[in-house]
């Protein structure tokens, strides 16, 4: 039987809203968001435009941090940490993989009392000229786009059956990979419009039953 593991995007599937854009408006203004719709329209990469955007924030790490715990729109969906927990107790692994900074989803999961699971998300590091990111991937070489499925590509040439758990219009592309597929919001929609077979779910004690129910390999 093959192993299985849940590859979990992060901003707007474990939390609410997306962190980073959350941050960015706070801390650099609105005008950001014009490389967002770059980015969208597929002119910049993720890659081009995390570096873009960040390196125009110059606060440090313990004050974006204190941000993202005290701030009151940053919701962890409910029954995060029963998931995790069902999933041990299940050998199914927990990996996130997204297009967040790792800084915050460490002080998330640590704020929820979850460790130990393996993340794979923007490096970051502080600088008074701004915050500089990049993501590697499992060879460590930079990735500048398609983050996501070359991690979903890894964990199904390490013979994994993968169970993808997403949000966004970024997560169809791993979802297509994937055995199964938990949607919510706009991958939920993608997923309806290609008839990509998808459970829709709320919250991770919706996950749960899905779960339970699945018929693995």
């Amino acid at each position: 039987m093959p192993k299985t593991v849940v590859q979990l995007d992060f901003d707007g599937t474990v939390t609410e809203d997306d962190v980073s854009f959350l941050m960015l408006d706070e801390y650099v203004g609105k005008d950001w968001r014009k490389h967002l719709d770059e980015y969208k329209t597929g002119d910049i990469t993720v890659g081009a435009f995390n570096k873009i955007v960040f390196g125009r924030m110059k606060q440090d790490e313990k004050t974006l941090t204190n941000f993202v715990l005290s701030d009151p729109r940053v919701q962890v969906r409910p029954g995060l940490k029963e998931f995790v927990e069902y999933c041990r107790s299940k050998d199914i692994e927990v990996v996130i993989v997204s297009n967040g900074l790792i800084f915050y989803i460490e002080a998330l999961l640590k704020q929820q009392g979850i460790t130990g699971l393996e993340i794979h998300a923007a490096e970051n590091a502080f600088y008074e000229t701004g915050v500089q990111v990049r993501y590697l991937g499992p060879d460590s070489q930079e990735v500048e786009s398609g983050f996501k499925e070359v991690y979903t590509d890894y964990l199904c040439q390490k013979g994994y059956q993968v169970i993808y758990i997403g949000n966004g219009t970024s997560d169809i592309y791993p979802a297509r990979k994937a055995r199964h597929v938990c949607a919510t919001a706009d991958l939920l929609e993608i997923c309806n419009k290609e008839k990509v077979k998808c459970y829709p779910f709320n919250d991770f004690f919706d996950a749960i039953k899905i779960v339970e129910n699945l018929k693995l390999d």
